[in-house]
């Protein structure tokens, strides 16, 4: 990650979303933790809380861990002190959970932190549930909008205006069926559904905007929040699905727009290990204090 010279090195927050709990995987997603080396970290599908141990021994952090409504549980990392925590998993609203951390930062203040893991379906079904999902959590923080936190984690959502790579998400959705191996790449075809879905986008016949709905990250955005990764990179993609051929961004860091200024760096990590470690590609931010 690249900090803009003359700022001060600030901390770290790093959302990844370790599949399944990181089965079979958990060298390589330690591998990826350890490069990064974020100062907080937040796991979604952190199914496995004995791996979740093992690993913020290995890597020298502390953790809290959010049990979910269904098996995708999330968990909460820290080098920094963990103040005090609290579970959010809203039952009758949410399909998983939220957990929240208060951590105690180096300069003495505390900070809040809101790791997330909404709805997947790819519907309007789908989002509608996701709006009900974020409209409890925003109402959860209530007071603490206007204080510094974060909202961070797997939105499973699509913000106005992001592109999408159709055939890369069919492939990977067909590896998925056969089985196989992570960080696979599919063999190119000549002819896919994704690559005419593609195909219809460029030539103007249809628009991803149409095809998926967008509402949610709207909904962040009208509630006072900057997407930290778009602040910084109005025209790059930052896809961060799938791993080895991202096809679309998934997922999210969300700050008050006061935070702004404090916002030094936000990028999607790739590195070779990533496509092994998991489904999701990290993304990782840098606040000054």
């Amino acid at each position: 990650m690249t900090i803009p010279e003359g700022q001060p090195a600030g901390f770290s927050v790093m959302s990844y979303n370790i599949f399944l709990g990181g089965a079979g995987r958990m060298e390589h997603i330690t591998d990826v933790v350890r490069a990064v080396n974020p100062d907080l970290l937040g796991i979604q599908e952190a199914d496995d809380e004995a791996a979740v141990a093992r690993l913020a021994e290995a890597v020298g952090m502390d953790y809290v861990y959010g049990r979910a409504n269904t098996i995708h549980h999330v968990a909460f990392l820290s080098r920094f002190p963990i103040v005090r925590s609290h579970n959010h998993p809203f039952p009758g609203i949410m399909r998983k959970t939220m957990l929240e951390a208060h951590v105690l930062l180096p300069n003495g203040s505390e900070f809040v932190l809101f790791v997330v893991h909404l709805h997947a379906a790819a519907t309007i079904g789908g989002e509608r549930r996701r709006m009900r999902e974020m409209i409890a959590i925003l109402d959860s923080i209530g007071s603490s909008t206007h204080e510094p936190h974060v909202i961070f984690g797997d939105y499973n959502a699509l913000a106005p205006g992001d592109t999408v790579v159709f055939r890369h998400l069919t492939a990977h959705y067909a590896n998925r069926m056969t089985g196989a191996e992570m960080g696979t790449r599919r063999r190119p075809r000549q002819v896919t559904i994704g690559g005419l879905l593609d195909r219809g986008t460029q030539q103007g016949l249809l628009t991803s905007e149409t095809l998926l709905p967008r509402h949610l990250i709207r909904l962040m955005l009208d509630a006072g929040y900057i997407d930290c990764y778009r602040y910084l990179h109005p025209d790059e993609p930052g896809h961060t699905f799938p791993a080895p051929d991202p096809a679309v961004r998934l997922d999210y860091m969300f700050a008050p727009a006061p935070m702004r200024h404090r916002l030094l760096a936000c990028e999607v990590i790739d590195a070779p290990m990533v496509p092994l470690a998991s489904d999701h590609r990290p993304l990782v931010a840098q606040f000054a204090l």
